[in-house]
């Protein structure tokens, strides 16, 4: 079933960490399962051209969530038909509640949107019988019709054991309309959540709905998250979280704060993987790296787009409520490549340069632990550059809890008034132990960053013509800043794995 990707993989932009298509374009990550040994993503592809339109779903695969295998289009989309495939969900339909099942095994159904040339969205299934290699269309899609609703699309299931029910989450201009079934076929809407929530112009999209345990508690909380466009922190779409809890009837959220998943411009319609927890207490997410203000507009061939690096999610009581925090998958110590070069106990007064020696790699994972003590009003820059003029600034003030990040100058082939250039930034949320870190991932064309526990996180795209191999870390604004210590830790390509 393994078919990797053409080679050599090596173009001016393409990821090296993150998962990208080997041509053409792609966008909101789908339909993400695992069965019998194997990770499937779905996504939103064109396998046309390398901008939005003619939307497949594209199909990878991972026993490990790092290293990817392309495989062929899963979902072929029906321009004279329903229309073309949108955004959805997958799941193992362990009781063949369905009857789509074959020979005693539980069938793959995928649930997703149809939207036709004349934009009616609709809902329907498809199937497979041979563990997600091929997939048949149900013959009476589609199984939800459209009730004169211009956005109403992304579908996500899951089986709620208290209501005995299959539930679904489906995204409809501003609100999250709550459907039940017990086949996945004969649906009935019974809930709809979010008018009051709806503070912007942004259409809602992409709803996922999961429980998770309270850290340190024997305590669990629903989690409802939603993408929306326009209207993100940064800029252009963004994706936000309620915390509360779901009784089989309807989703109460327990706040009335706008929460972020992502403070950064380039997360966007992140959802997680469903039957992970047939086998695990782990709750997955993966999100599309780029922004709808600019991301027809990228400088990338013969590809667009990419996915952030899957995250583990968990709940944090802190001070501002419980907290949806995620972190990088453990996984990624896969890639760890030679030694980490460490740097303790450091009293910084002027700007210093890492590695003393030598250049910084093209991938790595940075940690900077600051001390605790005497922390208030301090203020670091973090610097990533080159000779040619091309830089990245991180600026992480403890003053007033924010990091905030300049790509002005790295920015290669993007139009100024695109979006890409606006100063950004994202709060810092301290450890319950009162300590700070960031930890930062860099890949070829991209950044992620998580503060603290994975409280605050910032995703990033950036654009250079030449690779930027050097740091350099100084205080700003202040005196001195105390660091515990400074870690770099060089990473390898995902790609080098699935070269046959």
């Amino acid at each position: 079933m393994n078919r990797p990707h053409e080679l050599p993989y090596a173009e001016k932009h393409r990821p090296q960490l993150h998962f990208s298509p080997a041509r053409n374009w792609m966008n909101d990550p789908n339909g993400m399962v695992y069965y019998d040994g194997t990770y499937h993503l779905f996504y939103q592809y064109n396998p046309a051209d390398k901008v939005w339109n003619d939307m497949h779903w594209g199909h990878a695969t991972s026993s490990d969530l790092i290293h990817w295998y392309e495989q062929p289009i899963a979902l072929h989309s029906e321009p004279e038909g329903l229309g073309y495939i949108f955004s959805g969900c997958a799941l193992v339909d362990w009781r063949n509640s369905s009857g789509l099942g074959q020979d005693g095994r539980p069938p793959l159904i995928a649930i997703f949107t149809h939207s036709s040339d004349s934009g009616v969205q609709v809902q329907s299934i498809a199937y497979s019988n041979d563990a997600g290699e091929t997939w048949a269309m149900y013959d009476n899609n589609p199984v939800i019709p459209n009730h004169e609703i211009t956005h109403f699309r992304d579908p996500k299931v899951f089986w709620n054991e208290e209501s005995a029910h299959w539930i679904m989450v489906l995204a409809a201009d501003k609100v999250v309309k709550f459907y039940r079934s017990k086949n996945l076929i004969d649906w009935s809407f019974f809930y709809d959540f979010g008018e009051k929530f709806s503070v912007n112009d942004g259409v809602w999209e992409c709803p996922d709905l999961f429980v998770l345990d309270v850290t340190g508690t024997s305590e669990k909380k629903w989690v409802l998250l939603v993408s929306l466009n326009p209207g993100g922190p940064n800029g252009g779409s963004a994706t936000r979280y309620f915390v509360g809890h779901f009784d089989g009837e309807g989703f109460y959220a327990d706040h009335t704060d706008v929460r972020w998943l992502d403070y950064g411009p380039d997360n966007y319609a992140g959802v997680t993987w469903s039957d992970v927890l047939q086998n695990s207490n782990r709750r997955i997410l993966l999100g599309w790296m780029s922004n709808w203000q600019y991301a027809n507009q990228v400088p990338t061939d013969p590809w667009r787009g990419a996915m952030t690096l899957p995250r583990e999610l968990s709940l944090i009581p802190t001070d501002l409520g419980l907290l949806l925090a995620a972190k990088p998958i453990p996984e990624i110590e896969l890639l760890y490549q030679g030694a980490p070069i460490i740097h303790e106990r450091l009293l910084l007064n002027e700007p210093i340069s890492f590695p003393q020696q030598g250049e910084l790699p093209e991938l790595f994972e940075l940690v900077v632990a600051l001390e605790s003590p005497a922390l208030a009003g301090r203020k670091l820059r973090l610097r990533l550059f080159n000779d040619a003029d091309e830089q990245l600034i991180f600026d992480i003030d403890l003053a007033a809890n924010e990091v905030r990040m300049d790509r002005e100058r790295a920015s290669f082939g993007l139009d100024e008034d695109c979006g890409f250039f606006t100063k950004l930034n994202a709060p810092i949320i301290a450890s319950e132990a009162g300590q700070y870190s960031i930890k930062l991932i860099k890949d070829v064309s991209s950044l992620e960053l998580f503060t603290g526990e994975g409280l605050g996180i910032f995703s990033a795209l950036y654009f250079v013509e030449n690779q930027l191999n050097k740091l350099e870390i100084m205080p700003f604004d202040c005196e001195e800043v105390a660091l515990e210590n400074i870690t770099i830790q060089p990473l390898s390509s995902i790609w080098r794995h699935c070269e046959s």
